[in-house]
Protein backbone atom coordinates (compact mmCIF):
# COMPACT_ATOMS: atom_id res chain seq x y z
CA UNK A 1 0.00 0.00 0.00
CA UNK A 2 0.93 3.63 -0.73
CA UNK A 3 -0.70 6.69 -0.15
CA UNK A 4 -0.01 9.88 -1.76
CA UNK A 5 -0.97 12.96 -0.15
CA UNK A 6 -1.34 16.80 -0.86
CA UNK A 7 0.66 19.59 0.92
CA UNK A 8 -2.12 21.55 2.86
CA UNK A 9 -1.75 25.45 2.20
CA UNK A 10 -1.99 25.98 6.03
CA UNK A 11 0.93 24.92 8.12
CA UNK A 12 1.92 25.53 11.70
CA UNK A 13 5.74 27.00 12.68
CA UNK A 14 7.22 25.31 15.38
CA UNK A 15 8.00 27.18 18.26
CA UNK A 16 11.14 24.79 18.72
CA UNK A 17 13.38 22.50 17.04
CA UNK A 18 16.33 21.27 14.69
CA UNK A 19 17.25 23.34 11.49
CA UNK A 20 16.54 21.81 7.72
CA UNK A 21 18.65 18.63 7.40
CA UNK A 22 18.11 17.42 3.76
CA UNK A 23 20.14 14.61 4.15
CA UNK A 24 18.27 12.95 7.12
CA UNK A 25 14.80 13.13 4.39
CA UNK A 26 13.49 10.34 2.56
CA UNK A 27 14.00 9.55 -0.79
CA UNK A 28 17.80 10.29 -1.25
CA UNK A 29 17.69 11.10 -4.73
CA UNK A 30 15.26 13.96 -4.50
CA UNK A 31 18.61 15.61 -2.12
CA UNK A 32 19.94 17.66 -4.46
CA UNK A 33 16.54 19.07 -6.67
CA UNK A 34 15.70 20.09 -2.57
CA UNK A 35 19.25 21.94 -2.12
CA UNK A 36 18.42 23.78 -4.99
CA UNK A 37 14.94 24.92 -4.40
CA UNK A 38 15.84 25.34 -0.57
CA UNK A 39 18.30 28.37 -1.71
CA UNK A 40 16.30 29.57 -4.25
CA UNK A 41 13.65 30.03 -2.16
CA UNK A 42 15.72 32.23 0.52
CA UNK A 43 16.90 34.30 -2.38
CA UNK A 44 13.64 34.67 -3.41
CA UNK A 45 11.58 36.09 -0.75
CA UNK A 46 14.07 38.85 -0.14
CA UNK A 47 13.15 40.35 -3.14
CA UNK A 48 10.74 43.57 -3.39
CA UNK A 49 8.51 41.65 -5.58
CA UNK A 50 7.95 38.57 -3.28
CA UNK A 51 4.52 38.91 -2.75
CA UNK A 52 3.81 38.73 -6.05
CA UNK A 53 6.20 35.90 -7.13
CA UNK A 54 5.14 33.49 -4.43
CA UNK A 55 1.26 34.48 -5.30
CA UNK A 56 0.14 35.16 -1.39
CA UNK A 57 -1.54 38.02 0.26
CA UNK A 58 -0.18 40.57 2.66
CA UNK A 59 -1.57 38.53 5.59
CA UNK A 60 1.21 35.95 5.02
CA UNK A 61 4.00 37.68 4.33
CA UNK A 62 5.33 37.22 7.63
CA UNK A 63 5.55 33.55 6.18
CA UNK A 64 7.68 34.84 3.11
CA UNK A 65 10.32 36.91 5.18
CA UNK A 66 10.40 34.27 7.74
CA UNK A 67 11.91 31.85 4.95
CA UNK A 68 14.97 34.00 3.59
CA UNK A 69 17.10 32.08 5.93
CA UNK A 70 14.70 28.94 5.39
CA UNK A 71 17.77 26.55 6.70
CA UNK A 72 17.64 27.78 10.08
CA UNK A 73 13.74 28.14 10.59
CA UNK A 74 12.84 25.23 13.38
CA UNK A 75 11.43 21.54 12.02
CA UNK A 76 8.66 19.43 13.50
CA UNK A 77 7.48 16.33 11.55
CA UNK A 78 5.49 16.64 8.38
CA UNK A 79 2.38 16.01 8.94
CA UNK A 80 2.44 18.35 12.29
CA UNK A 81 3.37 21.38 9.75
CA UNK A 82 0.71 20.52 7.81
CA UNK A 83 -2.63 21.33 9.52
CA UNK A 84 -5.15 21.76 6.36
CA UNK A 85 -8.59 19.43 6.35
CA UNK A 86 -7.01 16.24 5.26
CA UNK A 87 -4.36 16.43 7.73
CA UNK A 88 -6.89 16.89 10.71
CA UNK A 89 -8.95 13.94 9.52
CA UNK A 90 -5.55 11.63 9.46
CA UNK A 91 -4.99 12.57 12.62
CA UNK A 92 -1.44 10.87 11.77
CA UNK A 93 -0.27 11.90 14.98
CA UNK A 94 -2.97 10.45 17.35
CA UNK A 95 -2.58 6.74 15.65
CA UNK A 96 -0.90 4.06 17.66
CA UNK A 97 2.60 2.76 17.28
CA UNK A 98 1.89 0.23 15.10
CA UNK A 99 -0.01 2.34 13.05
CA UNK A 100 2.26 4.93 13.46
CA UNK A 101 5.12 2.64 11.57
CA UNK A 102 2.87 2.25 8.86
CA UNK A 103 2.27 6.08 7.91
CA UNK A 104 6.21 6.28 8.09
CA UNK A 105 6.49 3.34 5.50
CA UNK A 106 3.37 3.71 3.39
CA UNK A 107 2.51 7.44 3.08
CA UNK A 108 3.61 10.10 1.07
CA UNK A 109 3.26 14.10 1.18
CA UNK A 110 3.89 15.45 -1.57
CA UNK A 111 5.35 19.41 -2.15
CA UNK A 112 6.73 21.78 -4.13
CA UNK A 113 9.90 22.36 -2.05
CA UNK A 114 10.38 18.39 -1.20
CA UNK A 115 8.99 16.54 -4.07
CA UNK A 116 7.71 14.24 -1.87
CA UNK A 117 8.37 13.30 2.30
CA UNK A 118 7.49 10.75 4.87
CA UNK A 119 4.74 12.18 7.64
CA UNK A 120 7.95 11.79 9.88
CA UNK A 121 10.60 13.46 7.84
CA UNK A 122 11.57 16.60 9.84
CA UNK A 123 10.89 19.81 7.64
CA UNK A 124 10.04 23.78 8.64
CA UNK A 125 7.16 25.85 7.77
CA UNK A 126 6.96 27.42 4.27
CA UNK A 127 5.59 28.95 1.69
CA UNK A 128 5.38 27.34 -2.50
CA UNK A 129 3.71 26.14 -5.09
CA UNK A 130 4.61 24.33 -7.70
CA UNK A 131 3.67 26.80 -10.31
CA UNK A 132 6.14 29.82 -8.63
CA UNK A 133 8.68 30.86 -11.13
CA UNK A 134 12.20 30.73 -9.43
CA UNK A 135 15.33 31.59 -10.64
CA UNK A 136 15.84 27.53 -11.98
CA UNK A 137 12.24 27.46 -13.13
CA UNK A 138 9.34 26.18 -11.94
CA UNK A 139 9.07 22.93 -9.27
CA UNK A 140 6.42 21.04 -11.15
CA UNK A 141 8.72 21.57 -14.10
CA UNK A 142 12.19 20.95 -12.49
CA UNK A 143 10.57 17.53 -10.48
CA UNK A 144 9.14 16.08 -13.85
CA UNK A 145 12.30 14.20 -14.52
CA UNK A 146 12.37 12.66 -10.85
CA UNK A 147 9.19 11.17 -10.49
CA UNK A 148 9.97 7.93 -12.09
CA UNK A 149 12.49 7.51 -9.30
CA UNK A 150 8.91 6.59 -7.33
CA UNK A 151 8.05 4.11 -9.35
CA UNK A 152 9.55 0.82 -7.78
CA UNK A 153 8.28 2.04 -4.77
CA UNK A 154 4.75 1.71 -5.86
CA UNK A 155 4.81 -1.01 -8.44
CA UNK A 156 2.43 -4.09 -7.33
CA UNK A 157 0.86 -1.83 -4.55
CA UNK A 158 -2.29 -0.71 -4.02
CA UNK A 159 -1.82 3.36 -4.52
CA UNK A 160 -4.81 5.65 -2.63
CA UNK A 161 -4.42 8.65 -4.31
CA UNK A 162 -5.64 11.76 -2.34
CA UNK A 163 -3.70 14.46 -3.90
CA UNK A 164 -5.15 17.98 -5.24
CA UNK A 165 -4.24 18.12 -9.19
CA UNK A 166 -1.36 20.42 -8.48
CA UNK A 167 0.58 17.83 -6.91
CA UNK A 168 -0.51 15.11 -8.70
CA UNK A 169 2.94 14.71 -11.42
CA UNK A 170 3.56 11.49 -10.54
CA UNK A 171 1.50 8.82 -12.13
CA UNK A 172 1.30 5.40 -10.81
CA UNK A 173 2.87 2.83 -12.59
CA UNK A 174 0.39 0.53 -14.78
CA UNK A 175 1.62 -2.08 -12.24
CA UNK A 176 -0.04 0.11 -9.69
CA UNK A 177 -4.07 -0.31 -8.42
CA UNK A 178 -4.22 3.39 -8.44
CA UNK A 179 -7.29 4.45 -6.77
CA UNK A 180 -8.59 8.25 -6.11
CA UNK A 181 -10.83 9.74 -3.96
CA UNK A 182 -14.24 12.15 -4.13
CA UNK A 183 -16.92 12.80 -2.82
CA UNK A 184 -20.62 14.45 -4.12
CA UNK A 185 -23.55 15.69 -2.58
CA UNK A 186 -27.17 13.79 -4.19
CA UNK A 187 -29.91 16.32 -3.79
CA UNK A 188 -32.73 14.69 -5.64
CA UNK A 189 -30.87 12.72 -8.29
CA UNK A 190 -28.63 15.78 -8.85
CA UNK A 191 -24.85 15.76 -7.94
CA UNK A 192 -22.80 18.06 -7.46
CA UNK A 193 -18.98 18.09 -6.83
CA UNK A 194 -17.74 18.96 -2.79
CA UNK A 195 -14.39 19.77 -2.89
CA UNK A 196 -13.89 20.65 1.00
CA UNK A 197 -15.49 17.35 2.54
CA UNK A 198 -13.63 15.15 -0.36
CA UNK A 199 -9.96 16.66 1.13
CA UNK A 200 -12.05 15.77 4.46
CA UNK A 201 -12.74 12.13 3.30
CA UNK A 202 -9.20 11.38 1.43
CA UNK A 203 -7.78 12.14 5.49
CA UNK A 204 -11.11 9.75 6.84
CA UNK A 205 -9.75 7.08 4.60
CA UNK A 206 -6.16 7.27 4.86
CA UNK A 207 -6.68 6.53 8.33
CA UNK A 208 -8.72 3.90 7.41
CA UNK A 209 -5.90 1.83 5.74
CA UNK A 210 -3.50 2.82 8.21
CA UNK A 211 -5.44 1.82 11.16
CA UNK A 212 -6.72 -1.25 9.95
CA UNK A 213 -5.59 -4.94 11.16
CA UNK A 214 -5.01 -5.59 7.46
CA UNK A 215 -4.01 -2.77 5.47
CA UNK A 216 -6.20 -2.85 2.06
CA UNK A 217 -4.41 -4.81 -0.58
CA UNK A 218 -7.24 -3.72 -3.19
CA UNK A 219 -9.77 -0.93 -4.13
CA UNK A 220 -12.81 -3.00 -2.86
CA UNK A 221 -10.95 -3.26 0.07
CA UNK A 222 -10.39 0.23 0.67
CA UNK A 223 -14.18 0.88 -0.31
CA UNK A 224 -15.53 -1.90 2.38
CA UNK A 225 -13.54 0.24 5.20
CA UNK A 226 -15.70 3.01 4.25
CA UNK A 227 -18.98 0.96 4.35
CA UNK A 228 -18.15 0.26 8.34
CA UNK A 229 -18.85 4.58 8.90
CA UNK A 230 -21.45 6.07 8.71
CA UNK A 231 -19.88 9.10 5.55
CA UNK A 232 -22.31 8.09 2.80
CA UNK A 233 -22.67 5.79 0.30
CA UNK A 234 -19.66 4.36 -1.46
CA UNK A 235 -19.31 4.13 -5.01
CA UNK A 236 -16.26 2.34 -6.94
CA UNK A 237 -16.12 3.23 -10.60
CA UNK A 238 -13.77 2.88 -13.53
CA UNK A 239 -12.11 -0.27 -14.94
CA UNK A 240 -8.81 -2.20 -15.04
CA UNK A 241 -6.40 -0.38 -12.33
CA UNK A 242 -7.76 3.03 -12.89
CA UNK A 243 -10.53 3.52 -9.95
CA UNK A 244 -12.53 6.25 -8.42
CA UNK A 245 -13.91 5.93 -4.79
CA UNK A 246 -16.39 8.44 -4.80
CA UNK A 247 -18.56 9.17 -0.99
CA UNK A 248 -21.80 10.33 -1.88
CA UNK A 249 -23.81 12.28 0.66
CA UNK A 250 -27.39 12.48 0.49
CA UNK A 251 -29.56 15.70 0.59
CA UNK A 252 -27.74 18.14 3.01
CA UNK A 253 -25.33 16.16 4.57
CA UNK A 254 -22.29 17.79 5.69
CA UNK A 255 -18.74 16.15 6.62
Amino acid sequence: MLIALPPSEGKTAPLSGPSLDLHSLSIPSFTGLRASLVSEVEESSRRGDAQHLFGVGASVMEEIDAQRDLRTLPCAPAHEIYTGVLFQAADIGGLDPESLARAEESVLIFSALFGATSPMDLIPRYRLKMGVKLPGGTPKSRWRPLWTHLDERAYGQLVIDGRSADYAGWKAPSAAEHVTIGAVRDSGGARKVITHNAKHYRGVFTRLALHAATPPETAEELAHLGTMLDIGDIELTGSGNRLTLTVVERGERAA
